[in-house]
C-alpha cells in the first residue's frame, strides 16, 4: 500500500479536479513547491493511482493528467480526503500545539482542541509537554483567564521553536501545510528574499521552503512588533540544529563565523530593520545545504521570466551575426541567464555592481561590449530596468565569450613559416613552434621563394620568418632562429594580436552585413562634426597623439581634461585592444570620467607610429570616442567604414584633406 505525504495527497486531489492537462509548473504553484520535488512526488502519486486503477497520461509538451473513468476519479478524491484525517499521536498533537501558538498571538484550547481531533479535556492533559517545550527556549506559554494562550518571553528562543519544529522531518508533513497557510501573507515577500540569496549563493537551495517558511515567520514577527533585540546581535551562533526538535533548543557557543556572513547580512539588510535580524536569517542560511548550479527547475519567478527572455534575445541578436548553435553552447548560455538574474535582482534591490573590474571589459572588448550596450538598452525599454555600465560589462564578458566560441572555426588564424635552413633545422624549429601555435592553420615551413607564389593564392593572417621578408598588407614577425624563450614570447604576443584582430573584422563585417538595411549611416559626416576632424598631423608618440585628437571637444567643452588623460591610462593599463580596425584606434574612458555628451572626433596622422604600452602595434588614424548616453553609442555605425580597404588605403594618402573624411562611407 503506497501512503502518501500530505503534499502528494494535495497532488492527487489537483490532478483529480482538472480535466485538462497540466504542466509540473502549475502542479508546482498548486502545492507550493518547487518543480523537483513535485517530479518527485509524481513517481509515489503514479504508483498510487496505478493501485486504484488510474494512470497518468504524459504529453511532451503539454503536461500531464488524469486518465481514468469518472466514477475511479471520485473514489480517487475521496481516497485522498480520507487519507488526511488520519489521528495523530501524542507528539503530533503537541506539535500542532506548539506551531498555533507560534503563528497566532492568542489561541484557546478549544481551538488548538479541534484543530488536533481531540477533546478538550486530552488537551489540558498533555499540555504540560508543550510548555516543557517552550521553556527550554526561555519561552513560557501564559494563560489570560477567559482569553486564551499567549507565548511571552526570549524572541531568539521563539524564533528557534519555530525552526526546530521545521527541522525536524517526522513532524514536516503537518507543519509545512499549517505553517503555508498561517504566513501565506508573507510567502511572496519570503520567496523574493530567497531568490535572492540563491543568486547570492550561485545554487539552489535543497532546503529551500524550510528557509522560506524561517523568513515569513521572521517577517510576521516583525510585523506583530516582536523584532529580535538589537542587544543580541552576534552572542552566539543560531545555526546549530540536531535532528530532534528539542535538542536544537539547545544553547550553543558561537563557534567561528563563516566568511560569507558579513556579505550575507549585507545582502539581507535591505529587507529587515536590524542587524539582528539579519544575523539570525543569515546563520541559519549559512546551516542550510545548497546544490550547485541554477535553481531554474523551480517555479520561475518575475526575476528569472525576465531573465531568460533578455537572455533568449541577447543570443539571438549575436545569431543574426553567426551561426550559433545552443546545445554546445549551453554552458555559457546559461550561465548568461543566471547572471542576467542576478543583475536584475541588484537592480531591484539597488545593489548594482561598482568596480574597476568592467573597465577593463570595456576596454579590452570594446566592440561586443557596445553591441552589449545597443541590446541592452531595448532590454530595459521593455522590461523598464536600468543597468549601469558595470552590469552590462559583465553581461557583454558572456556575450563575448559565446560570440567567440561559436566563430572558432570561422577566425581560426592562417599562419605561414618561412625559414631558409633545411629541412631538418625546419622542422626543429616547427616543433618547438608548435607549442605555441595552438589552433593556428599553420602553412610551411618553406624558403621565402616558395612563399611568394603561395600568398598570391592564399589568404595568410600572419607570417613569421626566420629572415627579413614583407608582403602586402600581411604583418610578418621575425624571429631569432634559435627561437629562444623570448622569441616564443614575443610570438604568442603577435598571435594574441593577430588573433583579436581577425575576430574583430570577422564581428565588424557580419554587423555591417546585418544592419545594411537599417540604420548604419553611410558617411563619416553622418557621426563627426567637420570641426572635430584633423588631417595629416605629424606626431610620432601615441599618447601625445590622443590629447591632438581629443583637442577640439576639450576646446567645445564637451570632455574634461580628465577624460583625455583616462583614455591614455586605459592603454598603458589594457594594451592596444582599442585598434579595432587596421591601423585605427578608437580611444575612450568610462561614462564618469569627465564625458557631458556624445561625441566624437578623427585625427589622421602624416605618418604611421608605433601604439600600445609596449608598442605592439602600428596606427594612422585615432578616433576619440565619447560615451554619455548608451542609447547613442556611434562605435557601431563607424568601424565597419574604416574597416573597407578602399579607405585603409585613402586614410594613407599624403594629400588627404577633411572633405575626403568626410565623404567615406559604409
Amino acid at each position: 500500500m503506497v501512503e502518501l505525504t500530505s503534499r502528494q495527497r494535495e497532488l492527487v486531489r489537483k490532478l483529480c479536479r482538472e480535466t485538462t492537462f497540466c504542466t509540473v509548473a502549475d502542479l508546482a504553484r498548486s502545492v507550493d513547491a518547487s518543480a523537483r520535488t513535485v517530479r518527485s512526488d509524481l513517481r509515489s502519486v503514479e504508483s498510487f493511482m496505478a493501485q486504484h486503477g488510474a494512470a497518468l497520461e504524459r504529453v511532451p509538451g503539454t503536461g500531464i493528467r488524469l486518465s481514468c473513468a469518472s466514477e475511479t476519479r471520485a473514489a480517487l478524491q475521496a481516497q485522498a480526503n480520507r487519507a488526511e484525517l488520519h489521528t495523530l499521536n501524542t507528539t503530533e498533537q503537541c506539535a500542532v500545539a506548539e506551531l498555533l501558538l507560534l503563528l497566532n498571538p492568542l489561541m484557546t484550547f478549544q481551538r488548538i482542541a479541534d484543530t488536533c481531533r481531540v477533546s478538550r479535556q486530552t488537551l489540558v492533559a498533555n499540555f504540560e509537554a508543550v510548555e516543557q517545550f517552550f521553556a527550554q527556549a526561555n519561552v513560557v506559554c501564559q494563560r489570560d483567564r477567559g482569553k486564551g494562550v499567549r507565548l511571552i518571553g526570549d524572541e531568539l528562543g521563539v524564533r528557534r521553536c519555530f525552526l526546530g519544529i521545521l527541522s525536524d522531518s517526522a513532524l514536516q508533513d503537518i507543519a509545512y501545510p499549517m505553517s503555508r497557510r498561517a504566513l501565506e501573507a508573507y510567502l511572496l515577500a519570503a520567496r523574493a528574499i530567497v531568490n535572492g540569496v540563491e543568486i547570492f549563493q550561485n545554487g539552489a537551495l535543497i532546503d529551500r521552503e524550510r528557509l522560506e517558511l524561517v523568513t515569513a515567520f521572521s517577517l510576521s514577527r516583525i510585523h506583530m512588533g516582536k523584532a529580535l533585540e538589537s542587544s543580541r546581535v552576534v552572542p552566539e551562533n543560531p545555526l546549530r540544529y540536531s535532528a530532534d526538535r528539542h535538542g536544537s533548543l539547545a544553547n550553543h557557543q558561537a563557534t567561528q563565523l563563516s566568511p560569507d556572513l558579513l556579505p550575507l547580512m549585507q545582502l539581507l539588510d535591505a529587507h529587515f530593520p536590524s542587524e539582528t535580524e539579519s544575523f539570525f536569517l543569515a546563520s541559519v542560511i549559512l546551516s542550510q545545504r545548497s546544490g550547485a548550479g541554477d535553481p531554474s527547475d523551480r517555479e520561475e519567478t518575475s526575476y528569472q521570466d525576465e531573465a531568460s527572455t533578455i537572455s533568449r534575445d541577447l543570443v539571438d541578436a549575436l545569431r543574426e551575426l553567426h551561426v550559433i548553435e545552443d546545445e554546445p553552447l549551453r554552458h555559457l548560455i546559461d550561465g548568461l541567464t543566471l547572471h542576467v538574474r542576478a543583475a536584475i535582482w541588484r537592480v531591484r534591490n539597488g545593489n548594482q555592481i561598482h568596480s574597476d573590474t568592467p573597465r577593463q571589459i570595456m576596454v579590452s572588448i570594446p566592440l561586443l561590449y557596445d553591441f552589449t550596450r545597443k541590446q541592452m538598452s531595448i532590454a530595459e525599454e521593455r522590461h523598464g530596468i536600468s543597468f549601469n555600465e558595470s552590469e552590462i560589462a559583465y553581461i557583454a564578458m558572456y556575450l563575448d565569450t559565446i560570440y567567440e566560441t561559436s566563430a572558432r572555426d570561422s577566425t581560426v588564424l592562417n599562419v605561414l613559416f618561412l625559414c631558409s635552413f633545411g629541412l631538418a633545422s625546419s622542422s626543429i624549429l616547427m616543433m618547438r613552434l608548435s607549442h605555441v601555435l595552438g589552433e593556428c592553420r599553420v602553412h610551411g615551413p618553406m624558403t621565402t621563394a616558395d612563399a611568394k607564389s603561395f600568398l598570391a593564392e592564399n589568404p595568410i593572417d600572419l607570417i613569421i620568418s626566420t629572415s627579413e621578408f614583407s608582403w602586402e598588407k600581411t604583418p610578418v614577425l621575425i624571429v631569432d632562429p634559435l627561437l629562444s624563450q623570448g622569441a616564443l614570447e614575443k610570438v604568442k604576443n603577435e598571435l594574441a594580436q593577430a588573433s583579436y584582430s581577425k575576430m574583430c573584422t570577422h564581428f565588424l563585417r557580419s554587423y555591417a552585413k546585418a544592419e545594411h538595411t537599417m540604420d548604419l549611416p553611410h558617411f563619416i559626416h553622418d557621426l563627426i562634426r567637420r570641426d572635430d576632424i584633423q588631417v595629416g598631423v605629424d606626431c610620432s608618440d601615441w599618447r601625445e597623439a590622443i590629447r591632438i585628437a581629443a583637442a577640439p571637444l576639450l576646446k567645445r567643452g564637451v570632455v574634461e581634461q580628465h577624460y583625455v588623460e583616462r583614455m591614455i591610462c586605459a592603454v598603458e593599463d589594457y594594451g592596444p585592444y582599442m585598434v579595432l580596425t587596421p591601423g585605427t584606434a578608437y580611444v575612450h574612458a568610462g561614462i564618469h570620467d569627465g564625458i557631458k555628451e556624445n561625441c566624437l572626433a578623427m585625427c589622421v596622422l602624416s605618418s604611421t607610429i608605433p601604439f600600445g604600452p609596449a608598442d605592439e602595434k602600428h596606427i594612422r588614424t585615432i578616433i576619440v570616442l565619447g560615451v554619455r548616453d548608451k542609447e547613442q553609442s556611434d562605435l557601431l555605425k563607424l568601424a565597419p567604414i574604416l574597416e573597407r580597404e578602399e579607405n585603409i588605403l585613402l586614410l594613407e594618402r599624403d594629400d588627404l584633406e577633411i572633405d575626403d573624411v568626410l565623404h567615406l562611407h559604409g
